[in-house]
C-alpha cells in the first residue's frame, strides 16, 4: 500500500478538526529525520507504546497537547514513522484552501532561470498565480521535462516520447 494513501486520512482528520498543526508537525518531522529517532522507532527491543512515550518525551512542553494526543493515536496504530507523509499531505490540504498549487518540474538537466520562468508563466495560466514550483533532476529523461501537479502529470520528456512511440509500434 502507498504511504500517501495511508497518511491521507490522518492528514484529513487533523485538517478537519482544528488549525495550527504546521509548526508541531514540522518539529516532529525534523526529529524523525535524525538517526537516533529512527533507531528508536525501528528498535525491536521496545514495545510500540514505550517507543511512543520516549518519542513524546523529546517534545515535552514544546508541542501542543492535541499534537501529543495525535502522536499517541499514531503510536497505537504503529504509524509514528508516517509523520513525514502526514505532514506532506496536510500541507497539500492547506495549499488547497489558500488556492495555491504545488508543481514539480522534473527535467534531465537543471533548467535555466529563463526556461523556468517561461514554464512557470504557462503553468500559472493553468493552475493560478499561487504556485510553488520545485525542480527535480532525473537524468533518465534524456531531455525535456515532465510536470506534476497533484495527480496530473504532463510528460514532455524524450524518454516519455520514446515510450509512447514504442507502445504505438507494438
Amino acid at each position: 500500500m502507498n504511504l500517501e494513501t495511508v497518511a491521507r486520512p490522518y492528514a484529513q482528520a487533523i485538517y478537519d478538526h482544528s488549525e495550527g498543526w504546521e509548526a508541531d508537525l514540522s518539529q516532529l518531522e525534523l526529529a524523525l529525520e535524525t538517526t537516533e529517532v529512527q533507531l528508536l522507532i525501528d528498535s525491536p527491543k521496545l514495545a510500540y507504546k514505550e517507543k511512543t512515550e520516549v518519542f513524546l518525551s523529546l517534545f515535552e512542553g514544546e508541542i501542543e497537547s492535541k499534537t501529543a494526543n495525535f502522536v499517541k493515536v499514531l503510536g497505537e496504530s504503529k504509524r509514528i514513522s508516517l509523520i513525514p507523509q502526514i505532514s506532506k499531505e496536510y500541507r497539500k490540504l492547506l495549499a488547497g484552501t489558500t488556492g495555491s498549487s504545488e508543481v514539480i518540474i522534473t527535467s534531465a538537466f537543471l533548467l535555466s532561470d529563463e526556461q523556468l520562468d517561461k514554464v512557470t508563466d504557462s503553468l500559472k495560466e493553468r493552475y493560478g498565480d499561487l504556485l510553488t514550483v520545485e525542480q527535480v533532476i532525473d537524468k533518465s529523461l534524456i531531455g525535456g521535462f515532465s510536470i506534476r501537479c497533484g495527480d496530473e502529470v504532463t510528460d514532455y520528456s524524450i524518454k516519455g516520447k520514446l515510450e509512447k512511440l514504442r507502445n504505438q509500434i507494438k
